[in-house]
């Protein structure tokens, strides 16, 4: 659970960042006064379009972000093996809880393990 809490923590600093970054440039910032001022306070500035690109902004690389997550999420499942025996011997764990428990002779546990591990 903690992971979970790192990684949300953060995304949401990347994303105060982000906004902050995007919005920098409608409230005066390095050039202006104030909304919509540029050098000298004159109005070269961008004012309130500047909020509007600054959210199509980070919402743009909020989808680019996503997009490269889920293209290495698509990638690390591919490169995983499938089929039997995928994923450890989850299988073969079940016979022998099973075995273990007393559900199954030692006959029927050697004939399914055998079947189980191909031979």
């Amino acid at each position: 659970m903690k992971v979970q809490a790192v990684k949300n923590t953060l995304l949401a600093v990347v994303l105060a960042g982000l906004l902050m970054v995007s919005l920098s440039g409608c409230y005066g910032g390095y050039y202006g006064t104030g909304p919509g001022m540029g050098p000298g306070g004159y109005g070269y500035g961008f004012g309130w379009w500047g909020v509007v690109m600054g959210i199509a902004m980070l919402v743009f690389w909020a989808l680019v972000i996503a997009g490269i997550v889920l293209l290495v999420v698509w990638a690390v499942r591919q490169a995983r093996p499938v089929g039997p025996g995928a994923g450890g011997n989850r299988a073969l764990d079940i016979l022998q809880e099973r075995y273990a428990r007393g559900e199954i002779t030692k006959d029927q546990y050697d004939q399914m393990r055998r079947d189980l591990q191909g031979g």
